[in-house]
């Protein structure tokens, strides 16, 4: 019984794959002004699909990204972040698509598909599709519960920081009133 209980608290080492992967994909998307972004996974490859904003429903890009493109915009994306002492806006398409990679690495799954809409200015939908590690059905119910919580925790704090910063910095608009005569 002891050393159930200890190999439950001694996890492995979770990877980072599929949250760089994601992130450089991102990352080399957001210059263009899209409206959705599609990334499946195909073996070792991406299969990227974007749409650009405005009223056309057909796709605008269709590309395959293998781990050679993967290493090339993992340099180009380092490049740019020194160049830019600016810390990463959290709600970018490069760290959302990052945090949904983040989440799967973190249950150790598989990628399938992960869909990104930007709906308006404010709010954005991301789909994951995964398919979860192996494990035994009770101990992964368990850590499934638990990363859910705790990123769910994660993004919330993360969005109360940002509001707290906007509340301090926002300007409160001057209203005038005039008492005519």
């Amino acid at each position: 019984m002891e050393n159930n209980i200890l190999s439950l608290k001694t996890t492995p080492q979770t990877r980072t794959f599929y949250a760089n992967a994601l992130r450089c994909i991102g990352q080399s998307l957001e210059s263009m002004e899209l409206k959705a972004v599609e990334v499946k996974t195909h073996g070792d490859n991406y299969v990227i699909q974007a749409w650009n904003k405005g009223t056309s429903t057909s796709m605008d890009m269709e590309r395959i990204c293998g781990p050679e493109d993967l290493k090339n915009l993992e340099i180009e994306g380092k490049a740019k972040r020194k160049a830019f002492a600016d810390p990463p806006n959290l709600l970018s398409l490069s760290q959302v698509l990052r945090l949904a990679g983040n989440y799967v690495d973190r249950m150790r799954g598989r990628l399938i598909r992960v869909s990104w809409q930007d709906q308006s200015d404010k709010i954005q939908s991301i789909t994951l599709q995964y398919e979860p590690c192996r494990l035994d059905s009770k101990a992964q119910g368990e850590s499934q519960i638990t990363t859910v919580e705790e990123l769910c925790i994660h993004v919330y704090k993360q969005r109360k920081k940002i509001a707290a910063a906007a509340d301090k910095n926002g300007h409160r608009p001057f209203v005038s009133v005039n008492h005519g005569n």
